[in-house]
C-alpha cells in the first residue's frame, strides 16, 4: 500500500518532528524515512528513529 500526501501532512506528527535535533546523538537531524516497514523520522546522522508511526 503507497502511502499518499495529502494537504493536511504540515499538520501531521511527521511533518512537526522533522527537522529537529536528534536526541540521541549531538550531530544529526530527523528527516522522514521509512523504519522497519513503518513511517517514521529518522537521525540523518545515526539512523536512530525518533518515532515511527504504524
Amino acid at each position: 500500500m503507497q502511502q499518499q500526501e495529502h494537504e493536511s501532512d504540515e499538520y501531521s506528527p511527521v511533518a512537526a518532528l522533522e527537522g529537529t535535533n536528534c536526541t540521541f546523538c549531538d550531530e544529526g537531524e530527523l528527516i522522514r524515512g521509512v523504519y522497519k516497514g513503518n513511517t517514521a523520522v529518522i537521525c540523518d546522522s545515526c539512523e536512530t528513529p525518533g518515532a515511527q508511526f504504524w
